[in-house]
């Protein structure tokens, strides 16, 4: 079988450092807090952001989750993520796609103040991504990156084949990678892309971000890569119960590749991880 590589291994002493520092702030009269916004009926959007607050309590971090039903308009949203920008008590803002139909999400995303934009889903924030400038990072782009490190697995010189071109995974997650310093040779896949499977075999790491459940099997892979599963599908397990799945098909795939991650367990923890990191950033770049 394959090496795990499992997030949740490299984050298990992280919490307590982060319940240090969220106590440190309390006492010099800062109350670490963030806000989620939802408006959506997204299964994968509730899920996260449950995690995202059960993860910042662990840490010591306020996480308030705001909903919003289907008669929202985005001028409604817009006046919400405002008044979130201008609270003190906010650090960290993170609006949670897709949205509900008919809401423009470029407008959403560019109202967020690129100072709590910890998921790095602001114009500002994205532009300087591309530039290679200092900006918070998209935090599960972020995540995959750092996994691959975590194992000794450093993507300097090598092929990466990225599915997906989300503005919040597959392009930003591009741009990391292919910033010096990092140093990657990058193809980027989506639904329009020829000979697929052929383009995947040729990855020395394959990263899965298209939110298809199971989608990659052994036939896009071969037996020295690195696969990283970014998807996160909740989907019926046939006897009424729900499960939480990836983009690949983990059993067909897990004995036929040098690693892989699980889910969930895999890049999740370190997506936690990352979006906690930028709250205590945003602080420090407020109180600079």
């Amino acid at each position: 079988m394959a090496e795990l590589l499992k997030g949740s291994v490299k984050t298990r002493n992280m919490y307590a450092e982060f319940l240090e520092r969220t106590d440190g702030l309390k006492r010099s009269g800062i109350i670490p807090g963030m806000r989620i916004f939802i408006a959506s009926d997204n299964a994968g959007s509730a899920i996260y952001a449950s995690m995202i607050a059960k993860n910042c309590s662990r840490a010591g971090i306020g996480c308030e989750i705001s909903r919003y039903g289907p008669g929202t308009t985005a001028n409604d949203l817009v006046e919400s993520i405002n008044k979130a920008n201008s609270d003190d008590s906010v650090h960290g803002i993170i609006v949670m796609l897709p949205l509900w139909k008919g809401i423009d999400e470029k407008k959403i995303l560019a109202s967020v103040s690129p100072e709590k934009d910890i998921d790095g889903v602001s114009p500002l924030n994205a532009g300087k991504l591309v530039l290679g400038d200092a900006c918070f990072h998209p935090s599960t782009a972020e995540a995959c990156v750092e996994l691959l490190y975590a194992y000794g697995y450093d993507p300097a010189g090598k092929h990466v084949v990225i599915l997906g071109r989300s503005n919040i995974v597959g392009k930003p997650l591009a741009n990391i990678l292919v910033q010096k310093g990092v140093d990657a040779t990058v193809t980027v896949c989506h639904s329009r892309t020829q000979n697929l499977k052929e383009i995947c075999r040729s990855a020395d790491i394959l990263i899965a971000a298209i939110g298809s459940p199971s989608f990659i099997t052994q036939d896009y892979t071969h037996p020295e890569q690195i696969v990283i599963d970014v998807g996160m599908n909740e989907i019926s397990d046939g006897q009424g119960n729900m499960v939480l799945v990836g983009d690949v098909d983990f059993e067909n795939v897990k004995d036929k590749v040098k690693a892989i991650t699980p889910v969930p367990g895999g890049v999740s923890p370190l997506t936690h991880i990352s979006l906690i990191k930028n709250i205590f950033k945003a602080i420090e770049l407020k109180n600079i």
